[in-house]
């Protein structure tokens, strides 16, 4: 979303080419505005904006004023939209409709007639929330969060990421600020911003892996557009119909649900739960021929992102980018699987022997034969079900991970064994007892410098996955 500044009587709507609508003083002091009763007002509205999303209350207040006209423009006395924004193809949490008017905008100086769809609210406050949502889940924002307590430098930092085309319009903010010191309305809040999806991640996470195990898709890229898709899981599809991923109801039927419900105009895929709706996303972009070319790029999420938005999962130019973004933000690659490998009953192999021995390592008891017989399938039941993982009794790539543990230099016992199996298996010479020393660990090392790993001679998961494959 993109910002403008009206510069307009009341009855037009005068528009820059920049997306968003603003407004400057359509209405001025001199026609009686109560400006301390105004202040008042949208400080207390302020508040919820503040402590969600850690706006300065003097930001938010400013910007209403200079937008709205001290609350007298016609898209705020009419439909309580104090900042002008537009309706979007995700539905806002806090937004009670849309309504389409008509508005001037200057393109290269050309007066032009549109007619533009913007957000209604039912209160103040649900208008100052969006607005504090707005900045916050726009990456090109997040240099603005820095100044929580400086809302002079907050509004600077907004307005070079694009918020307003007019050069004058951090200054005219900070003047409204000074003015009428509306610093003071930030001395109150001592609570620390809370991040939104950090909650969320923790609940994503392993659903994301359990699909990754199944489906190949990502763990990094299922969280991330978990995230973006469902407003950090605060968007109405999300809230009433367990969707976090937008996924609609067309053609191609679900083989997770078969039901429906229209949101906003839209008829959207409805889940009994988060991992109904994880399960069908890694479905829909492991199986569609569309996205084939996708899923030969799932060693890197960003070339992911960018051809499953070229397959037409999104038309927004930028979809790949911010979506990645949040992948950067919240580190969020540390979640996916680096071991490919699935192990099933009936297969006979070092890796299968390597299984045996890092079983025997959990406390199960299993023959080291090399071969996935019927013990071996129980043991990994027993793993799987003790873990909460789906009891398959075949050691996929999220069992797999479950049951490596990092092997420090020095280390004895099963879990070494398992080590050793798989170095054996590359030619690499190991010692004959089960201990990470001497030859074992020269072995490690030279493994580690083969696909440019930490040489540290410790086996960790990214070992590990080039161990098991």
């Amino acid at each position: 979303m993109t910002h403008l500044r009206l510069r307009a009587a009341f009855v037009v709507l005068a528009l820059t080419a920049t997306g968003l609508v603003g407004s400057t003083a359509g209405v001025t002091e001199s026609q009686a505005v109560d400006t301390d009763n105004y202040i008042a007002r949208a400080a207390e509205a302020a508040k919820a904006s503040k402590a969600k999303f850690g706006v300065p209350r003097a930001v938010t207040i400013a910007q209403s004023i200079l937008e709205s006209g001290w609350g007298r423009s016609g898209l705020t006395t009419k439909y309580k939209n104090y900042f002008g924004i537009k309706c979007a193809a995700l539905v806002s949490p806090y937004q009670k409709g849309c309504v389409a008017l008509k508005s001037y905008e200057y393109v290269k100086g050309k007066k032009k007639l549109y007619v533009s769809r913007f957000r209604i609210y039912s209160s103040m406050e649900k208008s100052f929330l969006d607005h504090g949502r707005l900045l916050e889940y726009n990456d090109r924002y997040n240099k603005a969060f820095k100044y929580p307590n400086d809302p002079d430098q907050f509004i600077r930092e907004v307005h070079k990421a694009g918020y307003a085309t007019d050069p004058n319009y951090a200054r005219s903010v900070i003047a409204l600020m000074r003015r009428y010191d509306l610093y003071r309305y930030d001395k109150v809040s001592t609570k620390p911003r809370t991040d939104p999806n950090k909650a969320l991640i923790t609940k994503l996470a392993p659903l994301a892996q359990r699909s990754e195990a199944t489906t190949g898709v990502p763990s990094s890229v299922t969280i991330a557009q978990g995230l973006f898709h469902s407003n950090s899981g605060r968007s109405s599809v999300a809230t009433r119909a367990k969707n976090y991923f937008g996924m609609v109801c067309g053609k191609v039927k679900s083989t997770v649900t078969k039901k429906c419900v229209t949101i906003g105009g839209t008829k959207y895929r409805k889940y009994a739960s988060l991992a109904g709706s994880v399960k069908d996303h890694g479905i829909v972009l492991s199986t569609r021929p569309r996205y084939a070319k996708a899923m030969k790029l799932t060693d890197s999420p960003k070339a992911f992102l960018t051809e499953v938005a070229k397959a037409g999962w999104s038309s927004g130019k930028k979809y790949p980018k911010s979506v990645y973004a949040l992948i950067t933000r919240y580190r969020l690659t540390k979640y996916d699987l680096l071991i490919s490998t699935t192990l099933k009953p009936g297969a006979t192999s070092a890796k299968v022997t390597a299984l045996q021995h890092l079983l025997v390592n959990s406390g199960r008891t299993v023959g080291r034969t090399g071969y996935y017989g019927t013990d071996t399938v129980a043991a990994v039941k027993s793993v799987q079900k003790a873990k909460g993982l789906p009891v398959t009794g075949r050691a996929d790539p999220l069992t797999l991970t479950r049951l490596t543990p990092d092997v420090n230099p020095g280390a004895k016992g099963q879990a070494v064994a398992a080590v050793q199996v798989l170095l054996k298996s590359r030619k690499y010479p190991v010692n004959s007892k089960a201990s990470l020393t001497g030859t074992t660990q020269r072995s490690v090392k030279a493994l580690q410098k083969k696909y440019r790993l930490t040489q540290d001679g410790v086996v960790g998961l990214r070992t590990w996955g080039v161990l098991f494959g």
